[in-house]
């Protein structure tokens, strides 16, 4: 069995156990029913099966367990349930664009730039081997290399807006910063180590961030949002932030709450939603906000 396969059937189990319960045969009878539907082979011994539950645990840090009482497997611990629905959805993802080979006309990809994930498990093994790396790195503003040798320590990989960055110390004036993967190239793991900072936490770092621009030296600030009823149909169902908190939701305006630090990125955001979104709270924002605003008409004098 293929790498892939292995992957895609823990996917399976954990998916099946995040809904329900289930006993062993229940579990032979989905995996049965998934490897018609995706042409591949999932099914499986209760030998294996116990064998797979504990590299579960430890690759994915969710624990399952037998209730004898009720006879069902179960989990009692699922310290990743973000990441392994991402990880389902790639899955999920990677199925139908096989099944669309004949469909090309029926399947609308934006066109874009590749992420660089290509670098992902390099880059993954120089964080867990605490290995520092060298690479080749252009910036988002221009298209020629910049530093094209930047040496730094691997502290993090983060998603931000769709995009994957690396979360690195620059030993050139060691400052923790976020290189974006796809402007990454020729990247080279070297063998000198490195001691992570003391008391670094990349999630705690970013905490209040909303998308790669860090100001974790400063206090985040409450922010208070008016949108109006359509948008906020959508921000509902796609939060800005995972500390977002509804405060009305009626038919006149959907009004939410943050805690964050109102960085540019997250101002863009919200010039990108135009019309439809008034910040409320800090005064600050505000302001920056009519400053913004007022800038783009002069454009148009």
């Amino acid at each position: 069995m293929s790498k892939k396969q292995f992957l895609k059937r823990y996917s399976l189990i954990i998916n099946k156990l995040r809904k329900k319960a289930s006993s062993f045969e229940e579990i032979q009878k989905y995996l049965a029913e998934q490897s018609i539907n995706d042409e591949e082979n999932y099914e499986i011994s209760i030998r294996t099966f116990q064998r797979e539950i504990k590299e579960i645990a430890s690759t994915h840090g969710i624990e399952i367990t037998y209730n004898r009482s009720q006879g069902v497997y179960e989990i009692i611990y699922d310290g990743n349930e973000d990441r392994n629905e991402r990880l389902m959805e790639s899955f999920e993802i990677i199925d139908a664009l096989k099944i669309s080979n004949n469909l090309s006309n029926h399947l609308i990809l934006e066109k874009r730039k590749p992420l660089g994930t290509t670098n992902m498990n390099f880059l993954i093994h120089a964080i867990k081997n605490r290995n520092e790396i060298r690479f080749s790195y252009s910036k988002y503003w221009t298209e020629e290399l910049v530093d094209t040798q930047r040496k730094v320590q691997p502290l993090a990989l983060k998603e931000a807006r769709y995009r994957w960055y690396l979360v690195a110390k620059d030993l050139k004036d060691n400052r923790v910063k976020t290189f974006g993967l796809d402007r990454i190239t020729n990247l080279e793991i070297t063998n000198s180590k490195f001691e992570i900072p003391e008391n670094y936490n990349p999630e705690k770092t970013f905490r209040y961030s909303f998308g790669i621009i860090n100001e974790d030296h400063k206090e985040p600030q409450k922010i208070v949002l008016s949108f109006s009823f359509e948008q906020g149909k959508y921000i509902k169902s796609l939060p800005l932030h995972h500390s977002q908190k509804e405060l009305i939701n009626d038919e006149k305006e959907y009004r939410v709450e943050l805690l964050l630090h109102p960085t540019y990125d997250f101002v863009m955001e919200l010039l990108s939603i135009g019309a439809e979104v008034k910040v409320l709270e800090p005064e600050s924002l505000k302001m920056e906000m009519i400053k913004k605003l007022e800038a783009t008409l002069k454009r148009y004098e």
